[in-house]
């Protein structure tokens, strides 16, 4: 493809114009009209699995509004509109306050205080009022250069702003009003709120609209789609009646397009309208370059210029002169009436080139020993060419001549030769540092560039041979030794080392050199010498093109640096470590060396993020870093692979894998301890401590990079389940174990769709064996496995969220079993395991209220049992939920009590109706002294306070006799009955009561 053509593509490429403003917004209105539609439907309820679509949205938002700022805070210069750069500034707080509603959104982890929907609209409406003011100042501020002085006074008055917000809604919620209500959705103020943004968004709209024709400094359609889809967003911010519904999500939609559509318009008027600008300046860089090249081929020469049928449309006087045509006669006739050659040596005509440059496009020389022959029959020997003449596009608009009368230099053309190969040379390169030498190493050329790469002027240069001193003495001393050994014979560490290869073969050297600036700056240069050569083909001297390429190498370093190290610390990343890794296992397998690779990982680091802020673990990190750098051997490699993750990789330890596996424990145990020593974040110190685990290899021949770090990991994760602040080697039961919980999930996921699971009861009873209440237990009926033991799989449940289903299901069928119950005459009250995460979700006592209407029970008869766990994790929380159930009957036991924190404080607060001793009390109380004051302490605690107390576990007579003297009055265990399923709990204990109250009547 040619130059022009090129040039071509990129012009309609600039010319392409997205769809019209008025289509895209009414193609954004129409979902809009279908979320409106949805949300005044009755019934509608809460989006599943909603809070990670939630936390991908506005992670993308949070990452568009940072590029926002980016884009634009990057391009600044002198030229930048203030209209931009408040917009871009504006979204960097939109990104920070989209990030504290990210955080603080029902569902997720603590983000200073307790997240919850108030929190998280507090900073919604802050980021969407930011937006708003970015966006009406974008409209409102000039569209011309000249935001030097907004620069700072901006980013300033924007990080205020955000650091306000986040002080009142983290620190002063009090000072805000409510914006919602559970159970009763939005409060009037936030909508109105919104209602007002609306307006904000589409006077900018407006204002963009009205301004756009006076000037295309920003992209007006595309901020114009953005305002009103922003705008569409917070309409459906106020039709939403959950913050998991429909219009909650439609909201962050919008909000995302028109994000998109705000970067977009960022991206063109900082990246998109100065390539335009480029481009239209080389536009008018082509055309000054074709005028001076007309202009210079015209300067004492003849000049004969033809349309593109061939016909004379110019002549300048010295054409004239020598074809003997004037140029008013001339104009319009065929060119080979005006232009009549021959070959000086044959007399025979020759063709004039301009048909041939008609045809193919390319420039044409006459032959040597060509005659004009002018209209008197005078006749000169010329020498000229034949060009085309193009528009910027490539289109063909004619031809130009130029030729000259050389008949007195006829006899000294050879000479001529050597001059013009000179000169084309020079005029072919002038783009680049051109230096010119005879065959001693005398400069004779050393065009503008070089001295603008170099630092010196010419006239200093030229005649000189000091073409050596531009380059790097020991870069010449040591090419000229490589050439000695290639050559054969000794090469000068001066102009020779520059030439010598191209003197040899005839052929150009190029090569990449360390070049010296007059100011003693050392540059990277690019240099290409070739031979100059006279007609007959013998080398009259040097020719050197060298570019500066300083600029291009310092990016090569720094894409290279982006590449394999970690911007933080400077530590390679993941990518050069399993370069390395990959490189020290073949050569381990191949010596025979042993090696080791550790898998560093801090504990408890997310705490100190929490407690500090990420400017202080950034601040560890880096330390940390050069700490661990410090520890090791030259070497060594240790890499972040990401977060608080560190991989150390210990090449070339001992022979043998015992003799490594000793060395490696010895590092790791000097990096746990590096690791152990304070460190000083600003005015406060922070200890921290590091969970190491490490795996020797080579093992197998099979092992692959890969394995070694999942081993690595492994054994890591071992030193954490084993106290943390500890070193584990790989053992191969770790990545069994691993596989088989992973099979485990797998059969477990497969379990939870295919309905594998059955509810089973224990009984609750007196000393005596009457019945009182019931345990409802899960059991999971493997096709293979078997009966699998709840202590087996509710783990991984646990770990893979599995357990929400698992719990929904359970409490729905402890419901349809107490109906059965009820329908059978028998008030025997059931209790139900909650785990943490299902009790934390946002749905929870709505789904628990729904079991209990669906089945019909008697909310009375149902007991919650929580963990020590749930109950002091965000109290608060826990407090509402808890009284929330109770209201409507739902009585609550604390299970497990005594094996967590067993404080008091929370025992009054929560409405627990019940404790639950746990077995590991009630085993050999009567024989175990500790055992036995611990349970008397809690019969004690729950006598006290007005609870009934369950022991659990109760497995012998004497067990069940220490627990009734002391106070228990429930009991449940293998010594009164084992778990059983629903079916033979009926006819065990409900069938025989029924019996026995047919009875009473006759007895009567």
């Amino acid at each position: 493809m040619t130059g022009t053509s090129i040039t071509q593509t990129a012009a309609d490429r600039l010319r392409y114009k997205p769809p019209g403003t008025i289509a895209t917004i009414l193609i954004l209105a129409v979902p809009f009209l279908l979320v409106l539609e949805a949300a005044s439907l009755t019934g509608s309820g809460d989006l599943a699995n909603y809070l990670p679509l939630h936390t991908f949205f506005e992670i993308f938002a949070i990452a568009v509004a940072a590029l926002i700022f980016a884009i634009g805070w990057h391009s600044h210069t002198d030229e930048t509109p203030p209209a931009l750069l408040a917009l871009s500034t504006g979204f960097l707080g939109v990104a920070l306050l989209d990030f504290g509603h990210l955080m603080s959104y029902a569902g997720m982890p603590d983000f200073v205080t307790p997240s919850g929907p108030e929190k998280a609209i507090a900073f919604w409406l802050a980021a969407r009022g930011m937006a708003a003011a970015a966006l009406l100042l974008a409209a409102a501020l000039p569209w011309r250069s000249g935001s030097a002085a907004l620069r700072f006074p901006l980013i300033g008055a924007v990080l205020a702003i955000t650091a306000a917000v986040y002080w009142v809604v983290l620190w002063q919620p009090g000072l805000l009003p409510r914006t919602f209500i559970a159970g009763q959705g939005l409060t009037p103020f936030k909508i109105v709120f919104e209602y007002g943004l609306v307006l904000l968004y589409a006077g900018a709209a407006l204002n963009f609209h009205r301004r756009r024709r006076e000037a295309r400094a920003l992209d007006v359609h595309r901020m114009v789609i953005a305002a009103i889809a922003v705008a569409i967003s917070e309409l459906c911010c106020t039709l939403y009646f959950s913050v998991y519904d429909l219009a909650n999500l439609a909201g962050h939609v919008y909000k995302v397009i028109g994000y998109w559509y705000l970067y977009r318009a960022v991206f063109v008027t900082a990246v998109h309208c100065p390539f335009i600008a480029l481009h239209q300046s080389e536009r008018d860089l082509w055309r000054e370059k074709e005028r001076a090249r007309v202009t210079l081929l015209s300067i004492g020469d003849g000049l004969i210029a033809t349309d593109t049928a061939g016909r004379v449309t110019l002549m300048n006087p010295v054409a004239e002169r020598l074809t003997g045509w004037n140029g008013g006669e001339a104009a319009g006739r065929p060119v080979t009436e005006v232009f009549d050659i021959e070959n000086a040596e044959t007399g025979e005509r020759v063709p004039v080139p301009v048909q041939q440059v008609l045809e193919n496009g390319q420039l044409v020389g006459l032959a040597n020993h060509t005659v004009l022959v002018a209209r008197d029959g005078g006749r000169s020997h010329i020498a000229d060419m034949a060009s085309p003449i193009r528009d910027l596009d490539g289109t063909l608009h004619g031809v130009v001549m130029v030729f000259q009368d050389v008949t007195e230099t006829y006899a000294s053309r050879e000479a001529l030769k050597d001059s013009l190969s000179l000169n084309t040379g020079i005029l072919e390169s002038a783009a680049c540092g051109i230096v010119a030498t005879t065959l001693d190493g005398i400069i004779r050329v050393f065009n503008r560039e070089a001295e603008r790469i170099f630092g010196y002027p010419a006239g200093e240069m030229v005649g000189t041979a000091s073409l050596p001193h531009l380059f790097d003495g020991e870069e010449l001393r040591a090419h000229a030794d490589r050439l000695a050994a290639e050559l054969g014979h000794r090469v000068p560490a001066g102009f020779e080392a520059l030439v010598a290869r191209t003197r040899d073969s005839g052929l150009p050297d190029s090569g990449e050199w360390t070049g010296l600036r007059r100011d003693g700056a050392r540059i990277a240069l690019s240099a290409a010498t070739s031979v100059l050569r006279d007609s007959g083909g013998a080398v009259r001297g040097y020719l050197t093109v060298v570019m500066d390429i300083t600029e291009r190498k310092r990016a090569e370093r720094q894409i290279e640096s982006l590449a394999h190290y970690d911007p933080l610390t400077n530590l390679p990343n993941r990518r050069l470590l399993l370069e390395r890794l990959d490189g020290q296992l073949r050569t381990a397998r191949r010596n025979g060396r042993c090696g080791a690779l550790m898998f560093l990982d801090l504990d408890d680091f997310k705490g100190l993020n929490d407690a500090h802020g990420h400017v202080a673990g950034d601040t560890l990190l880096r330390e940390l870093a050069g700490r661990l750098k410090a520890a090791l051997r030259r070497d060594d490699l240790v890499s972040r692979l990401s977060g608080d993750e560190f991989v150390i990789l210990l090449p070339d330890l001992d022979a043998t894998p015992e003799g490594a596996s000793k060395v490696a424990w010895r590092v790791a145990e000097k990096l746990r301890q590096a690791v152990a020593r304070p460190f000083r974040l600003g005015s406060h110190g922070h200890s921290i401590f590091a969970s190491i685990g490490l795996t020797v290899f080579p093992k197998t021949a099979e092992e692959t990079v890969e394995d070694l770090l999942t081993q690595a990991d492994m054994a890591m994760y071992a030193a954490k389940d084993a106290g943390r602040n500890t070193i584990r080697d790989y053992d191969p039961a770790m990545l069994a174990d691993a596989q088989a919980r992973l099979a485990l999930q797998q059969d477990l996921r497969k379990a939870v769709d295919a309905g594998e699971f059955t509810l089973f009861l224990q009984p609750q009873t007196g000393a005596d064996g009457t019945l009182v209440a019931a345990e409802a237990l899960i059991r999971w009926q493997h096709p293979q496995r078997g009966f699998v033991a709840p202590g087996a799989f509710i783990a991984v449940a646990e770990d893979s969220g599995l357990i929400l289903p698992l719990g929904d299901w359970i409490l729905m069928e402890a419901c349809h079993v107490l109906r059965r119950l009820a329908d059978a005459g028998c008030n025997c009250r059931l209790s139900v395991n909650i785990s943490p995460r299902q009790f934390r979700q946002p749905n929870f006592c709505a789904g628990v209220v729904a079991a209990v209407r669906a089945s019909r029970i008697d909310p009375r008869l149902l007991t919650l049992e929580i963990t020590e766990g749930i109950a002091i994790d965000d109290c608060a929380d826990t407090v509402a939920k808890m009284s929330e159930l109770a209201a409507i009957g739902i009585s609550f036991s604390l299970d497990d009590f005594g094996t967590g924190f067993s404080s008091l404080s929370y025992l009054k607060q929560l409405p627990v109706g019940e404790l639950k001793i746990d077995r590991s009390f009630v085993q050999d109380v009567d024989r175990n002294s500790h055992n036995a004051a611990l349970v008397e302490t809690m019969l004690s605690i729950a006598g006290r306070l007005g609870l009934k107390a369950v022991a659990e576990g109760v497995e012998t007579a004497a067990e069940r006799d220490f627990l009734r003297d002391h106070g228990c009055a429930i009991f449940q265990g293998y010594f009164f009955d084992r778990p059983m399923p629903v079916d033979d709990f009926m006819r065990k204990y409900v069938v025989p009561a029924e019996r026995a109250a047919a009875r009473e009547p006759a007895l009567t």
